[in-house]
């Protein structure tokens, strides 16, 4: 079979997952469960650790594998996924955030990085422990966005920090990732290495936020409408050999430019392409993050043992650095714990740490079965306590 039928072969595949992908995502809606668990239940069901090498050989086709076609489009889906991020937040909600929001996403991310790295160091190497804490840091609201918009309480106070705190928890685990990548890659003197080697990161991203947020939009400002859709793609990837140049990994240079060009005067525009690209390419990440997962690594107990420990830690962890912030900012224990617990749900980004270490061998099967099952639990875990808080308690504190 030469190159142009397994060329077909990967496309087949592509649109196979796709939509069985989104099959699952319409049957998860009714249990009010977040799109990445149809999506990943998909790759691990048709990857080749499951039901894929079977079919394969009923068919007698090489269609379930995970081949370059499929990680190409995988990368793909995660840049796209993290550029949206980026726009969404733009730089204007994070700069109107305001300190308790910035002190919970910073504690709330630092807490779980520094927490699991630690208790992780007596299981495994620290470039393991430092991507593992990394990985536990971010939180997702995927989980519970439609709660928020379902039960119609999008003006209240407490989902205002929730949802800025989780703006700029991104950024804060984005540096957390990229300072982890550059102590993996070794360094020397010490603390005083690691405090060099944290400020440069931070002072790295800073400028090239900042400069970026300064020349996109004017840059944009002057394209043609009929041509601003191709420029901002070309001004993402421009951004992000650059940013691979010095060092940084590219899904830090996909939100840093969606931040940027959210600032745009044309950014709805360029959402509008994005949503629609999103539709058809975003599953393919979660979905090739299943395939990747041996199912039988999950009734290793070494591997649900190690779940289950990361689990506890990020879910404890993030609520210990949330809750006091969030209490400073609404006055109210009950809705400083509902919002504590709008925060557990890691989801995307924990899943993109995963796939990047694993792409670069740094992760086992083990370690990304671990992390898998950390992204699924605490997103089950926090958004069922959010919305029983909420369900509880939100009537008898306004």
């Amino acid at each position: 079979m030469d190159n142009s039928d397994q060329l077909f072969l990967a496309f087949l595949e592509i649109s196979i997952f796709i939509t069985v992908a989104q099959a699952f995502h319409l049957a998860s809606l009714k249990y009010k469960l977040p799109s990445i668990f149809g999506e990943i239940l998909t790759g691990i069901i048709l990857g080749p650790f499951a039901l894929g090498t079977f079919l394969n050989s009923i068919i007698g086709l090489n269609i379930f594998t995970i081949n370059n076609y499929l990680l190409l489009f995988s990368q793909f889906s995660v840049i796209l996924l993290i550029f949206a991020a980026g726009l969404e937040h733009g730089f204007r909600s994070l700069r109107s955030s305001g300190l308790y929001a910035l002190l919970a996403a910073s504690i709330g991310a630092i807490l779980p990085f520094v927490g699991v790295y630690y208790v992780m160091t007596f299981f495994t190497s620290k470039g393991v422990a430092l991507l593992m804490g990394a990985a536990t840091g971010a939180t997702s609201l995927a989980a519970v966005s439609s709660i928020i918009e379902g039960m119609g309480i999008q003006r209240e106070k407490f989902v205002k920090i929730l949802t800025s705190s989780a703006a700029i928890d991104d950024v804060v685990s984005f540096i957390i990732l990229s300072i982890a990548l550059s102590l993996i890659e070794g360094i020397k003197g010490g603390y005083l290495g690691l405090l060099k080697t944290a400020s440069f990161v931070v002072i790295s991203w800073i400028i090239i936020l900042l400069v970026s947020v300064l020349i996109i939009p004017r840059l944009l400002s002057v394209v043609s409408d009929n041509l601003v859709v191709e420029t901002s793609l070309m001004i993402l990837f421009i951004l992000t050999v650059i940013m691979i140049t010095l060092g940084f990994s590219p899904i830090i240079a996909a939100f840093i430019a969606g931040i940027a060009i959210a600032e745009s005067r044309k950014a709805e525009r360029i959402k509008g392409m994005v949503t629609a690209l999103l539709s058809i390419f975003g599953s393919i990440f979660f979905v090739t993050i299943g395939a990747e997962t041996n199912v039988l690594s999950f009734v290793n107990l070494q591997v649900l043992e190690i779940g289950i420990l990361i689990t506890a830690l990020a879910s404890i962890l993030k609520f210990v650095g949330i809750l006091p912030f969030a209490f400073l900012y609404t006055r109210k224990m009950k809705h400083a714990i509902m919002t504590s617990f709008g925060m557990i749900p890691r989801g995307e980004m924990g899943l993109v740490i995963a796939s990047l270490a694993f792409a670069d061998n740094i992760f086992s099967q083990n370690n990304l079965s671990e992390v898998v099952f950390m992204s699924l639990l605490t997103t089950v875990i926090g958004g069922m306590f959010f919305n029983l808080s909420v369900r509880k308690w939100l009537s008898s504190t306004q």
